[in-house]
């Protein structure tokens, strides 16, 4: 599976348990509930992976552009216009 596609999934996977957990009856062991464990799991590693995910030609990052701007990565550099799933960099 391509790169970018993981990286969407995982995104989706995300808001999937974020809604699940709100669907849930929350008692006083709401860290037990599995939605919410995963949702922490899955945030953890997106923030991993968004930090992790540059360019290896202009070493620029694809998810985030500034403080408080963010895309999805694709195929493409958005900068460079590199081939990011090419296996040769």
């Amino acid at each position: 599976m391509a790169r970018h596609v993981k990286f969407r999934a995982i995104l989706l996977a995300l808001v999937v348990c974020i809604i699940g957990f709100n669907f849930i009856l929350i008692g006083g062991l709401f860290y037990q509930n599995l939605f919410y464990s995963m949702s922490f799991l899955f945030a953890l590693l997106l923030i991993v992976r968004t930090f992790n995910y540059v360019c290896p030609n202009c070493k620029r990052s694809q998810v985030m552009r500034s403080f408080f701007s963010y895309r999805l990565p694709s195929k493409n550099c958005y900068s460079c216009g590199h081939d990011l799933e090419s296996k040769k960099h």
